[in-house]
Order: C-alpha cells, then sequence, then structure tokens
C-alpha cells in the first residue's frame, strides 16, 4: 500500500515546493520593486539637498565676489558657479530649477537677515530681485 501511494505523495510535495517556490520568488522580486523605489527617493533627497546646499554657496559666492555688481549679474554668476558644481557631481538640471535654487537661497538669505538689519535692507533686497 505504502508503494502504491508513493506517486501520489510525490506529486503533492512536488506541487507544495513549486507553490512555495513561487510564492517565495514572487516575494523577493516585491522586496527588490521596495529597495529600488527606496533608492531612487534616497538619491532623490541627496540630490536636493546637495543642490540646495551648492544654491546657497552659489549665492554666496555671487554676493560676495561681485559685491559691487547689480542684480542680473550677481544671478548669473550663481548660475555659473551652481551648474558647474552640479555637472561636476554629474547632477543635470534646467535653468527653471537652478534658478529656483537660487532664488530659494536668496529668500532664505533674506529671511534670516531682515529681522537682525531691519526695513532698509528688505528694501535693498527688493531692489536686487526688481532688477533679476
Amino acid at each position: 500500500m505504502h508503494a502504491m501511494l508513493q506517486p501520489y505523495l510525490q506529486t503533492i510535495v512536488l506541487a507544495i515546493l513549486s507553490v512555495l517556490a513561487s510564492v517565495a520568488t514572487a516575494a523577493l522580486f516585491q522586496a527588490r520593486a521596495r529597495m529600488l523605489r527606496w533608492l531612487e527617493s534616497r538619491a532623490t533627497n541627496e540630490q536636493r539637498e546637495l543642490l540646495h546646499k551648492l544654491a546657497g554657496e552659489a549665492f554666496a559666492f555671487a554676493e560676495t565676489v561681485f559685491r559691487e555688481v547689480g542684480g542680473p549679474k550677481k544671478l548669473e554668476a550663481a548660475y555659473g558657479y551652481l551648474s558647474t558644481r552640479l555637472k561636476e557631481q554629474g547632477i543635470e538640471l534646467g535653468q527653471a530649477e537652478l534658478r529656483s535654487a537660487i532664488e530659494k537661497a536668496v529668500l532664505d538669505y533674506n529671511a534670516l537677515q531682515a529681522p537682525l538689519l531691519g526695513p532698509s535692507f528688505r528694501s535693498q533686497t527688493k531692489d536686487i530681485h526688481e532688477q533679476s
């Protein structure tokens, strides 16, 4: 009787192993997809952080080196600095993204300085934005 049931048992065991292998494979593919999404979002966040850090550097560079020059020249200098540094890192963005990052750096700086320097500073920085 044992010999008669053996082919059936063998078929059932193989079917169960096939189902388990399929489930394990599906779980691995799903885990891989989640891992790739996590890595992609992490890289994007790191790139965004790098962009804003470099935009702050670009603003500081333009503000100190081109102190006597008007707003459009400062913006051009900051844009050149930022695009060069990002290309060195292998990141290429459009003009709109670069300009918005620089403008954010300017606004962040102005927000920090305005309470310290008072209304006259706000009118000076307003002039810079109006020129650009």
